[in-house]
């Protein structure tokens, strides 16, 4: 490990795109100013920014964070970071970080668990369910259109793309220790317990169209473009045909964006929130939010994280439960709401503990200087440590 480096003492250097559109980094960003801590929000743009940036870094042995890139933010920090190196990673998702960025970090940082796993060889990246082979775009945007439309072709050449991702797994040098955890955080400010009439059974504010370009080598090329989020498709669009028949559906299937007071206002006024992790069981941030917010879910758990979920989720098995089967799993969902709701309650005040950024990045500061993740935080049988 190398105790050398101290996260207090780090530049650490934001996206863009993360930084304007993300809300669940900024209990991160709070917390980052109020601990004295540089960060730069990276203007791909701007060529002033971009040199300036390049005689930051330069001029200094100071270890960067990276934090929340996209590609194009990748692709103009590399010439900055190709000699120098002396930086670890903390992608939004880890299936996206190009190969060199992986290997040449001092610590990739995932924040979530099942991340560690595959990259440790210890799990699959779809242990359950596949996604359908094609999927049409939802909101015919620019980027769903051009992934439906490159999704034939990526499956003609997955064979091909998947012995080069074998090539560079047998050529890599991975080093599990190097792994290190560090969940989403949570804000209380950011979750306000407010008293709103139920107006909803169930409610469905994520995403329901999920492809991605699968660049790191332990994700399977043949998933490049795939719905990744067709489980929750498929559970809401399933609950869907029950609205007013005979429960009340807030499917928000146009998917528009929404301000952050609204859709909080969204989950107070729903008894349950679909919810899952997509294929790939992510630990995403909703479920944190939602059981903070008093909430309880319906859709999928986690294999690995967040051991107080099970007490405040319905599950079901989106990909192959009939409709027949889950008219009467909504029932006794209704039956047990009051219960879950507590449940999420009773744990409000914890998860605002664990989760809390500064919390957070004590205990990933911890890890960094060779410690175990503290008590809380994974499953007793998720069955593998990177410490």
């Amino acid at each position: 490990m190398d105790p050398a480096i101290q996260l207090d003492q780090c530049l650490w250097i934001q996206g863009e795109y993360a930084a304007k559109h993300q809300p669940v980094f900024r209990p991160l960003e709070h917390s980052l100013r109020e601990r004295g801590i540089k960060r730069l929000v990276l203007n791909v743009s701007s060529a002033v920014e971009r040199q300036s940036l390049r005689d930051l870094v330069w001029k200094s042995d100071q270890h960067v964070v990276l934090l929340a890139l996209q590609p194009k933010e990748f692709n103009v920090l590399r010439p900055i970071l190709a000699c120098r190196k002396n930086f670890s990673l903390i992608p939004v998702d880890w299936w996206l970080a190009p190969f060199w960025y992986t290997q040449h970090a001092t610590f990739n940082i995932f924040h979530t668990y099942n991340g560690i796993m595959v990259r440790a060889g210890r799990a699959p990246f779809l242990a359950r369910d596949h996604p359908p082979l094609l999927s049409l775009p939802y909101r015919r945007n620019t980027y769903e259109i051009q992934c439906a439309l490159l999704r034939p072709a990526a499956l003609l050449a997955a064979p091909l793309l998947d012995l080069y991702k074998m090539w560079q797994r047998s050529c890599a040098s991975w080093n599990p220790k190097r792994f290190l955890y560090f969940p989403y955080p949570i804000a209380a400010e950011a979750v306000p317990l407010q008293v709103e009439p139920l107006k909803y059974d169930f409610s469905n504010l994520g995403a329901i169209l999920g492809p991605w370009l699968m660049r790191d080598p332990y994700a399977p090329a043949w998933l490049n473009f795939a719905n990744l989020y067709a489980d929750r498709r498929r559970l809401i669009d399933l609950i869907s045909q029950f609205d007013a028949r005979p429960f009340k559906v807030f499917g928000r299937q146009k998917n528009t964006w929404l301000p952050w007071e609204e859709l909080t206002r969204l989950v107070r006024q729903s008894r349950f929130m679909v919810c899952t992790g997509g294929l790939q069981e992510s630990s995403i941030s909703k479920y944190l939010e939602y059981t903070c917010l008093g909430t309880p879910m319906i859709g999928t758990s986690l294999p690995y994280e967040y051991p107080w979920l099970d007490e405040c989720i319905v599950s079901v098995d989106p990909m192959n439960i009939t409709t027949e089967e889950l008219k009467p799993k909504l029932a006794e969902a209704i039956e047990r709401y009051p219960a879950m709701r507590q449940n999420c309650l009773a744990v409000r005040n914890t998860l605002l503990r664990l989760y809390h950024p500064d919390t957070l990045l004590d205990m990933l500061q911890e890890q960094i200087e060779g410690k175990p993740i503290r008590p809380g935080y994974l499953k007793a049988n998720h069955g593998f440590t990177s410490r």
